[in-house]
């Protein structure tokens, strides 16, 4: 090119070594809601935003614990709703009058009718409770149909004389997605432009699910993005021994390296509604994972025990308090199966966390969920410093020099992630003997060294005498 004589700049770029973000603690939540578009990815910040943009449910339950407990942003994609919620009532209910219920549910509910006046129906009064009797209503008149507002949920009282102190007791189920419609929804998440670490499913799931959700990080994973999901069991009924027993007998058909199972229920005090409700602790510890760093365990018993937790379900009640049935043996047969679940630790009050499990086979060097962050973060972060090096130019004959631009760049990460105590050491390697003229193709190898972590620690304590000889 010919030039009059003068000074012509040629800018440069990528000499800051600028590290893409990884998403770090960003998440989305799919689930069932009253309310918002279906299969849309919506982006909420703020806990007043949940109830008018998702209702009620199980979705607006999860992201709201996931803003009050986790902070930050979430991503919400509501999915189709084709399994209804199921009225079951309880067996020592009065046969007559009858009362019933009727509707679809909007959500889970300990719906406990009361009757507080006697009389026929339009004469006796009734109160309800929709969390088994730790808030009721104010006192209403019987009807032949009477709507329980923000419920979906209509009681229907049968004619004839209602007794004073008479109580009608019914377990509610929330409605959910079926494994194809949760499908078609997390479809949504995958396509969008979002940054995130994690898929939350905020509903019950049984194996069938979590092969799906198993498949769908497979996808995701060959689409270059490194996500994993979070996932609940089904809720244990009143024998803990047995839910205990069904969920491994479940488990053992199961691994994944990148699902993680929370077999952990309680009664917390729900976000939005302030009722005592019985549910799944996973959006609580899921959560906590957002909050903290990358390398830091939910388990990690500094960060004290679960917030809101007022006890583990199942429990039974008397005028004394509420006491689970579920305990540490419960505790220690899941977690060696591979659940995250939770456990009294003697000595400290409240419940914790036992161990941030993935669903990993036992030999997995991603049997933690700490492990799967940061090796998601760094192929994250390492992919795309890599990506500028595509199509350049190198002399083959001294690879040496002409990838320690490359070699830089994609130390960079892992140097900042080691700076930041994320990882213990990380390095790049590039294999020698590689034929570039004739392949065109560079194998870059990444090794990171993780942290370790103190599950227990051995106190070896005695007295011991100085004056004695050696």
């Amino acid at each position: 090119m010919s030039r009059l004589p003068g000074v012509y700049p040629t800018i440069q770029d990528g000499g800051l070594g600028a590290i893409a973000p990884a998403g770090d603690g960003q998440r989305v939540v799919v689930g069932v809601s009253s309310a918002g578009p279906l299969n849309q990815v919506l982006g909420l910040a703020d806990l007043a935003q949940v109830p008018g943009l998702l209702g009620t449910g199980p979705l607006a339950r999860a992201v709201a614990d996931q803003l009050a407990f986790g902070g930050g942003q979430v991503f919400a994609v509501r999915a189709t709703a084709d399994i209804a919620g199921v009225v079951t009532p309880d067996a020592g209910n009065p046969a007559t009058p009858a009362v019933t219920v009727t509707g679809a549910p909007l959500d889970a509910y300990e719906l406990v009718v009361t009757i507080t006046r006697a009389g026929a129906v339009g004469t006796a009064t009734f109160i309800y409770s929709l969390d088994g009797g730790d808030s009721v209503s104010v006192e209403l008149a019987t009807a032949a149909t009477v709507a329980l507002p923000g419920t979906g949920l209509s009681l229907n009282f049968a004619a004839g004389t209602y007794v004073l102190n008479n109580v009608y007791r019914f377990g509610i189920t929330a409605p959910r997605a079926s494994v194809s419609n949760v499908q078609t929804a997390i479809q949504a998440a995958l396509g969008s432009g979002f940054l995130y670490e994690y898929i939350q499913l905020a509903q019950p799931s049984d194996s069938a699910m979590w092969a799906a959700l198993d498949a769908l990080a497979i996808e995701a994973e060959n689409a270059f993005r490194y996500i994993y999901f979070v996932a609940e069991t089904v809720a244990p009924g009143t024998d803990p021994n047995a839910w205990v027993n069904a969920r491994l007998t479940e488990k053992a058909a199961f691994a994944s390296t990148r699902v993680q199972l929370v077999a952990a229920y309680g009664e917390v005090v729900d976000t939005l509604s302030g009722r005592l409700n019985i549910q799944s602790l996973a959006s609580r510890i899921a959560a906590r994972s957002s909050r903290n760093p990358v390398h830091i365990k939910t388990a990690w018993v500094q960060q004290g025990p679960l917030s809101g937790l007022v006890v583990p379900a199942p429990f039974t009640t008397d005028q004394y308090g509420k006491y689970t049935s579920f305990n540490n043996a419960h505790a220690l047969a899941l977690d060696q199966a591979g659940f995250t679940t939770i456990y009294k630790l003697i000595g400290r009050d409240g419940w914790f966390v036992v161990e941030d499990r993935m669903a990993a086979a036992a030999t997995s060097d991603y049997r933690i969920v700490p492990n799967r962050r940061v090796m998601n973060k760094a192929t994250t972060q390492v992919r795309q410093a890599l990506l500028d090096f595509v199509q350049q130019g190198v002399d083959p004959t001294d690879l040496n020099a002409s990838l320690a631009a490359l070699v830089a760049r994609s130390n960079t990460p892992l140097r900042v992630m080691q700076t930041e105590g994320e990882i213990a050491r990380g390095r790049v390697i590039i294999p020698p003997g590689q034929n570039i003229l004739a392949s065109s193709h560079l194998i870059v190898r990444v090794r990171i060294v993780p942290l370790g972590y103190l599950r227990e620690i051995t106190l070896d304590i005695g007295f011991e005498n100085p004056f004695l000889a050696a």
